[in-house]
């Protein structure tokens, strides 16, 4: 049987929001090293699949995607000290750089499942892939002694009894963020791409810093995490 969470849809936004305010300039670079992986790995990786080579586009869209989330992992420590109002530095996340490994186990395995779980029974494998993992990265950052492995099973955890609105706030933020990129919409040409990427990087930083407090407010419920 499905619990709320501890925050609503609405206070997660709030929380979102603030934290962005307290640390706008670390949360942009964190997701601007991130975008700027995506971009160089998953446009070749289209090209590849318009061009009928299908397994070296997926191999090519899941290295991109787990390099990406390994670069995220200073995200996710900027989202975490905004949402806690604790001072960051670019530096902080780099103090630690064992984690980065950490990092790149729980990304290789977490995008693995999303990306091949979106190619069966309508996606749906990938969708419950990103329900049951999506705190591995918080957990990353703040437990040195967790490895990628442990770092996938607690989030997977923090999620009992939590499964659909857990879904239902995913829905919400994934909308949010699908807004962000409608200068699209009007045409793909550089100041369109250009609206888009600002957007999109404001907007995934709020759910980032969004996330982080949700995280916070599961976390009291497992005592070792």
């Amino acid at each position: 049987m499905s619990e709320p969470f501890p925050l609503t849809p609405a206070a997660m936004f709030r929380e979102g929001v603030a934290g962005f305010r307290r640390a706008p300039v670390l949360l942009l670079a964190g997701g601007a090293l991130v975008f700027a992986i995506l971009a160089a790995t998953q446009i070749p990786a289209q090209l590849l699949q318009n061009d009928g080579q299908s397994i070296l586009a997926i191999v090519v869209h899941l290295l991109g995607a787990v390099l990406a989330g390994t670069a995220a992992y200073p995200w996710f420590s900027y989202a975490l000290d905004a949402a806690r109002d604790q001072p960051g530095s670019f530096a902080k996340p780099f103090q630690t750089p064992d984690r980065f490994f950490a990092q790149f186990v729980a990304a290789f395995w977490f995008w693995a499942a999303v990306l091949l779980g979106s190619r069966y029974l309508a996606g749906i494998p990938a969708i419950l892939a990103t329900v049951f993992y999506a705190f591995y990265g918080y957990i990353v950052v703040e437990k040195k002694t967790y490895g990628g492995m442990r770092a996938l099973g607690t989030s997977v955890r923090l999620g009992e009894k939590r499964r659909i609105a857990l879904f239902a706030v995913m829905g919400l933020f994934g909308v949010f963020n699908f807004l962000a990129a409608l200068p699209l919409g009007y045409g793909v040409n550089p100041l369109s791409i250009a609206a888009a990427t600002v957007l999109l990087l404001i907007s995934t930083s709020i759910t980032m810093v969004a996330g982080a407090a949700l995280y916070d407010s599961l976390r009291v419920n497992l005592p070792d995490a």
